[in-house]
């Protein structure tokens, strides 16, 4: 991915530039906001927008993102790791965090589905209705044009930015 690109996008990063699925995995992580819900899932394949909404949700001060789960207390209540492997053993390693930080929630993004049936899991899918949003951000926000394609997912869609 054009990661000049991606920084201008992570720097002008707003609930606006959300898609329409993002939109309603971000309504549905507020449904199930802490206790019982400790730890959720939102999976999906490879560039459909799993990280940007770890970064939305750090840039509205809603959970602190990171990419490493041995790190220091987070300053949010709220915990997003990403690229967690989805096996259940790492998934159940990772529980004791929530009370280690003294945490609200944590929320794991994986390609795949945590197979755990207590935990609430939220698929992030790449639309034709999410791609036109994606689009018109790219050019509303930034005067970037991405040829007309149907592309399988954002990274794809943002490599073919010359």
């Amino acid at each position: 991915m054009n990661s000049t690109v991606e920084t201008r996008i992570r720097d002008r990063l707003d609930g606006k530039w959300l898609t329409p699925s993002q939109k309603a995995v971000w309504e549905a992580i507020q449904r199930f906001d802490g206790p019982p819900h400790r730890v959720i899932n939102i999976y999906g394949t490879e560039g459909t927008g799993k990280t940007f909404v770890g970064w939305f949700l750090e840039r509205i001060n809603y959970s602190a993102y990171s990419v490493r789960s041995d790190m220091s207390k987070p300053l949010l209540s709220r915990l997003t790791l990403d690229n967690v492997l989805s096996d259940r053993t790492t998934t159940r390693e990772l529980r004791p965090l929530v009370d280690k930080y003294d945490l609200q929630q944590i929320i794991l993004l994986t390609r795949i589905r945590v197979d755990e049936r207590a935990m609430p899991t939220f698929e992030l899918r790449m639309t034709k209705d999410d791609l036109a949003s994606f689009r018109a951000n790219l050019y509303r926000h930034l005067q970037l044009t991405i040829p007309e394609d149907d592309y399988r997912n954002y990274k794809i869609a943002l490599d073919k930015l010359s």
